[in-house]
């Protein structure tokens, strides 16, 4: 049965393919977002096809795989970040991009980023082995398909010069890494490192807070011996504040389908409505807001440091950004959320959460989602932007709201289609590993606005992704 839905998957999306006249991307390509075999991939029925394939060979390998390797492979797979760390801070898809197409050799690769090539070396062919690079002959590597989005698009003599800093000691393990490595990028290389390092560290101590039941640290703050918050240790480090704001745009460049998701609908908030962006950080999504929405006010709050060292220079630096401050259109200001909103706010059409509440213990968004309640009027909406976590079982009716997607799921395949959908249980971790947060269920997030005063309207989301718009009223 699960090498039919293969099958009949892979059938769909090649008939997709030949009535389009574009062929499917494969590994060995390299990767550009605008060719029209990439917008193949995001075609609406290739999306769902290739979910139910792809859950289905994951289901099928973990069939067939002895289950004691199964096992194994998982209890290893933290060796994975590892290398991708190796190879990315050593600028090792730049060089590739720079030299032969057919490859170049671990010890040229080794000599041009200042690492022995012994190290380098392993680390490439695990990442080979798991379909990132490829060994084109012994010793010699290319870029492929998946390699080639660690293409930063700068020299290699550029991202090495703005590479950690190798001359200064890690002190409790934070690296000394340099912010203006990531800026003006896409930001997925911020994304991966982000992950390879303070994600991937951090990560190591969940079992010892979830064991010991003592949340009084998160798991971030015992892998660095911090006392301090993360977002205290930010403001120390700025180089880290910039590199988890400019991930935070690859967390939407790694997932392209996100451009299919059609979302609120701008137009249903008058004209010179006010929309408050809590939490708003550099101000990339109140940006494309206030392209899609001229008609409305909107005011990006955040603490008065991120304001001060990442907002407002981003955005003086953008001459169209800028241009939306002079306007009075958009305006900044410093504001804690766990803090009363101004008395002079005025009266709010919407606010907007854009991965606030992933970043927070439940107890901790109820008291965010009180002050906003008490500052709200009758009729303001607030938008939770984050992941829902779907259920491994099929979700109850009482928790599908209109927009949701609930794929289809053809038997014996899990109903939140397995390791298709892994990315967001993965993240879930993560947010736990760096805040003691997490992402949720509908009904998590259900629970968590009713205690707040909210109610859910309705879910915006797409096929491919579990990004999502959650839409609250008042109760």
């Amino acid at each position: 049965m699960l090498a039919e839905i293969i099958s009949q998957n892979v059938t769909v999306i090649q008939s997709i393919s030949d009535q389009l006249k574009t062929p499917h991307p494969t590994l060995d390509d390299t990767y550009d977002s605008g060719s029209k075999a990439e917008q193949l991939t995001l075609h609406p029925e290739v999306l769902s096809s290739a979910f139910l394939a792809i859950s289905a060979a994951s289901q099928l390998i973990a069939t067939l795989k002895l289950p004691g390797l199964s096992l194994l492979d998982r209890a290893n797979c933290f060796h994975i970040p590892s290398a991708f760390r190796i190879c990315l801070e050593s600028a090792v898809a730049e060089i590739l991009r720079e030299g032969d197409p057919d490859g170049v050799d671990v010890a040229e690769i080794a000599s041009k980023s200042g690492i022995d090539a012994g190290p380098l070396e392993r680390a490439l062919r695990l990442l080979a082995t798991h379909y990132i690079f490829k060994e084109t002959r012994p010793n010699v590597f290319a870029n492929n398909r998946l390699s080639s989005m660690l293409d930063s698009g700068r020299s290699s003599a550029t991202v090495l010069a703005l590479g950690q800093r190798r001359d200064k000691p890690i002190v409790n393990g934070i690296t000394n890494i340099q912010g203006e490595k990531y800026v003006g990028t896409d930001g997925i290389t911020a994304l991966l490192e982000q992950n390879a390092d303070e994600v991937y560290k951090a990560s190591a101590y969940i079992p010892d807070t979830v064991l010991s039941n003592d949340w009084s640290k998160t798991p971030f703050q015992r892998a660095f011996n911090l006392e301090k918050s993360i977002w205290d240790f930010y403001e120390e480090y700025p180089a880290h504040l910039q590199r988890i704001q400019i991930a935070m745009e690859g967390f939407v460049g790694v997932r392209p389908q996100l451009k299919l998701l059609k979302g609120f609908d701008w137009a249903q908030l008058r004209a010179g409505s006010l929309l408050v962006d809590v939490g708003g950080g550099n101000g990339s999504e109140s940006y494309e807001i206030a392209k899609k929405a001229p008609h409305l006010k909107i005011i990006i709050e955040d603490r008065e440091e991120t304001v001060k060292q990442v907002t407002g220079p981003t955005w003086q630096a953008h001459a169209e950004k800028k241009s939306l401050l002079d306007s009075g259109r958009v305006s900044l200001l410093g504001q804690d959320f766990f803090d009363a909103q101004p008395d002079d706010l005025g009266k709010v059409a919407m606010f907007f959460m854009r991965f606030i509440t992933h970043d927070w213990p439940t107890s901790d968004c109820v008291r965010i989602l009180r002050r906003l309640h008490a500052a709200a009027a009758p009729d303001t909406l607030l938008l939770i932007n984050d992941q829902v976590v779907p259920y491994a079982c099929p979700t109850p009716p009482s928790l599908i709201y209109p927009g949701s997607w609930t794929p289809d799921v053809p038997s014996p395949l899990l109903a939140n289609l397995g390791e298709a959908s892994a990315e967001v249980y993965f993240i879930d971790f993560a947010m736990t590993a760096l805040f003691n947060g997490q992402e949720r269920t509908l009904g998590e997030f259900k629970e968590m606005a009713e205690q707040a005063g909210w109610k859910i309207e309705k879910v915006y989301q797409t096929v491919g992704s579990r990004i999502s718009q959650v839409v609250c009223s008042k109760i």
